[in-house]
């Protein structure tokens, strides 16, 4: 019986093994075309590339030896090294990888104005200190003396010796191993390799860091990219504004005659500067302006080190085309009137000259352009009747006690109201 039945079905189940197979083909079919044309039709997306990150830490060097601190002192040049330069005007890149520098600390008696004299704590002797001009992937290898001990040429000591350090922001070590403090005598030595390009401070790290600052410890560091910069320049010029707090020396010391000023701790704690300047004088850039002339294109790299207050740096007659933010050119703006820096601050700045004139390099923040925070760039001869350097007639914020720094209120406001009753 069973038998039968397979018979009987046998031939239906054929025919429906026939079906269900065109069935399937039927439905398979477009998918299995559409698969064999795309094996044969090229592809018209390219096949993605992987971009090398220029910041990637797999790459970056973050080792380095130990310092070593030793009692040896050094009694050469307070400043020494190829990539240093030692006033406005920036000195080219050095091409050789590794750049060996000194930078001693001293304290000094500087001209902070006209007149008057303050005892600075300093870096190669000077304030701001050195320029340093490095390239990423560079090794640096510094050694610093602190030689705060030893009395100026002809002058007694004007402060105490005591403890000073170094703090690279362009480096990444370990601060307890690199950073730490020395005595008087003592000299330090520690290498770095700058992972990324920017324009950094230095400064003292020991307490008080706020007076170590205010009193003149500080200076710029320059990393260029690895490839350089993406623009050519005419001309490269440092500009480093600061913040003095001073006050007539309480045991009424006189260098050449004239008074002695010091640090006044007060103002400093209470953010109420006597001077803010450029490059570490009143006035400085103005007595000796920056050189450039017409349709020359000028980079400036501008770093405000405080210690505490704000600037807004602003070139009048000219906008800034390219702005660098931190000195890295990957943090482009375009067509800036200012630039906001906060206290360590930095930025590359770059414009055209369009025609003759003097071009004032200005702190926006016009108490503190009263104080000195002015400078020039003298491009040709100014237009006839231009006369002396105005602004606008805005009061500082509060009335500077020093006698130079009165002068300057004096003539600031005196100019600039006369400005404004030429125009009406």
């Amino acid at each position: 019986m069973h038998r039968q039945y397979q018979q009987l079905l046998s031939p239906f189940a054929k025919s429906l093994r026939r079906v269900l197979w065109s069935v399937v083909a039927m439905c398979f079919a477009p998918a299995a075309t559409l698969i064999l044309v795309g094996c044969d039709k090229p592809n018209d997306k390219p096949a993605a590339t992987t971009v090398a990150d220029p910041y990637d830490n797999s790459k970056t060097e973050m080792k380095s030896l130990p310092a070593t601190l030793t009692s040896d002192r050094h009694t050469g040049p307070l400043a020494s090294g190829s990539a240093l330069s030692l006033d406005a005007a920036v000195k080219p890149l050095v091409a050789d990888p590794v750049k060996t520098i000194q930078l001693d600390t001293t304290h000094r008696v500087i001209e902070l104005a006209p007149g008057i004299h303050f005892s600075a704590w300093t870096f190669g002797g000077q304030v701001p200190g050195p320029i340093v001009r490095v390239r990423v992937g560079d090794k640096v290898k510094f050694s610093m003396t602190n030689r705060s001990d030893e009395p100026a040429p002809g002058l007694q000591v004007m402060a105490a010796p005591m403890m000073h350090s170094m703090d690279f922001h362009a480096a990444m070590v370990s601060p307890q191993d690199k950073y730490r403090s020395i005595a008087p005598g003592q000299t330090i030595t520690f290498e770095f390799t700058p992972n990324y390009p920017g324009v950094f401070m230095y400064h003292c790290g020991t307490p008080m860091v706020l007076e170590h600052i205010a009193s003149g410890m500080y200076g710029m560091v320059i990393v260029e990219p690895r490839g350089g910069y993406p623009t050519k320049v005419d001309h490269e010029y440092a500009v480093v504004q600061s913040e003095f707090y001073t006050k007539l020396d309480p045991e009424k010391r006189k260098v050449n005659g004239q008074p002695l000023y010091v640090l006044d701790s007060e103002r400093v704690r209470n953010k109420q500067p006597t001077y803010t300047v450029f490059n570490g004088r009143y006035n400085g850039m103005v007595e000796k302006p920056l050189p450039a002339k017409p349709g020359e294109r000028v980079r400036l790299f501008v770093m405000n080190v405080g210690p505490s207050n704000t600037s807004s740096f602003h070139v009048v007659g000219t906008i800034f085309d390219r702005v660098w933010i931190d000195g890295n050119p990957d943090n482009q703006l375009r067509g800036l009137q200012t630039v906001l820096l906060g206290s360590s601050g930095g930025a590359i700045v770059e414009f055209m000259i369009p025609e003759a004139g003097s071009y004032v390099m200005v702190d926006h923040h016009f108490a503190n352009a009263s104080q000195g925070a002015i400078g020039l760039i003298a491009a040709g001869n100014p237009p006839p009747g231009s006369g002396d350097v105005e602004h606008n007639n805005i009061p500082a914020t509060s009335t500077p006690s020093d006698p130079a720094a009165v002068k300057a209120k004096l003539a600031f406001e005196s100019k600039c109201l006369a400005c404004l009753e030429r125009r009406r």
